[in-house]
C-alpha cells in the first residue's frame, strides 16, 4: 500500500507514476518517439520538442520506481527538483546553438553534461542533510531535499543521454566520449517500470 504525505499534487503524480502500467506506457512512448526521431534529420528546436518530453518521461519512470520501492511519495520539493532538473540541465546547450562553443570546446556535449555535476549535487545533498540532522535546521532540510531531487533528475537525464549520443561523462578528467547502445536504455526503463516493492515493505 502506497502512502502519501498530505495528498499534494506531487503526491498524486508520484502515485500515478508508481503504477507499473503507467511506467510501461511512458517507456513505450519514449521508444516510439525515438524511432520517429531517428528516421529523419531534425533542426534543434524540433529535436528539443521531441527529446525533452522523453527526458521528463524518463524521470517520471524513475520517480515511479522510487515511490514503489519506498512505499510512499517523496516530498514535494524533492519531486519538483527532480522533474525540473531532468529537463533544465539542457539549458547548457543554448550557448552552442547561439554560436558560442564556450561550454563545448573539445567535448561532444556541454561540460555540465558530466558526472562532476551529479557528484556536486550529491555532496551538497549529503552535507545539507547532515546539517539538518545535527542542527535541526529547516532550511538545511529543504536544501537537502532539493539537492537530492536535482541529483536524481540529472542522473535520469544522463541515463537517456548516454544512449542517444556521445557524452563526455568523465570531463574534466577526460574528454573521451561515452555512449551505450540504445537498447540498454530501453532495458533499464523496463526494469525500472516493472520494479516491484520490497517484500518487507511495512
Amino acid at each position: 500500500m502506497l502512502r502519501t504525505h498530505q495528498g499534494t499534487r506531487t503526491d498524486r503524480l508520484a502515485i500515478v507514476c508508481a503504477h507499473r502500467g503507467v511506467s510501461l506506457a511512458l517507456a513505450v512512448a519514449i521508444a516510439v518517439t525515438d524511432h520517429v526521431a531517428h528516421q529523419r534529420q531534425l533542426p534543434f528546436l524540433a529535436r528539443g520538442l521531441m527529446d525533452e518530453p522523453c527526458h521528463l518521461a524518463t524521470a517520471m519512470i524513475v520517480l515511479g520506481a522510487l515511490t514503489r520501492w519506498h512505499g510512499r511519495a517523496p516530498n514535494r520539493r524533492f519531486v519538483w527538483a527532480m522533474l525540473s532538473a531532468s529537463v533544465l540541465i539542457d539549458v547548457d546547450h543554448l550557448p552552442l546553438e547561439l554560436g558560442s562553443p564556450v561550454l563545448t570546446t573539445g567535448t561532444p556535449r556541454p561540460y555540465t553534461h558530466a558526472l562532476w555535476a551529479l557528484v556536486l549535487l550529491t555532496l551538497a545533498a549529503a552535507a545539507a542533510r547532515r546539517r539538518h540532522q545535527v542542527s535541526g535546521s529547516a532550511r538545511a532540510g529543504m536544501v537537502a531535499g532539493i539537492a537530492a531531487g536535482a541529483a536524481l533528475g540529472v542522473a535520469a537525464h544522463f541515463l537517456r543521454d548516454v544512449a542517444t549520443a556521445p557524452i563526455a561523462l568523465w570531463w574534466p578528467v577526460s574528454s573521451a566520449s561515452v555512449q551505450v547502445p540504445g537498447y540498454w536504455y530501453l532495458a533499464a526503463l523496463l526494469v525500472l517500470a516493472t520494479l516491484p516493492p520490497p517484500r518487507t515493505q511495512p
